[in-house]
């Protein structure tokens, strides 16, 4: 995705997962790479300034599931 630095949100059990929680707090998709893994799972990159959270914070919002 042109020129802008993505942080690592981690890997989500499907690419389903990964759009719902894209969702739920409120990242524009455009903000949001989502890439497939091995066994029907995705990884999961935001655009770096898209949320003012921190790597940590935007890491474990995942386990919280909201921003």
């Amino acid at each position: 995705m042109s020129g802008f630095q993505f942080d690592e949100v981690g890997e989500f059990g499907s690419a389903k997962d990964a759009d719902d929680w894209t969702r739920e707090n409120n990242i524009d998709p455009r903000d949001v790479d989502v890439k497939p893994a091995s066994g029907g799972k995705a990884r999961v990159w935001v655009r770096r300034g898209a949320t003012r959270m921190s790597d940590i914070e935007l890491r474990n919002s995942r386990d919280r599931g909201f921003l």
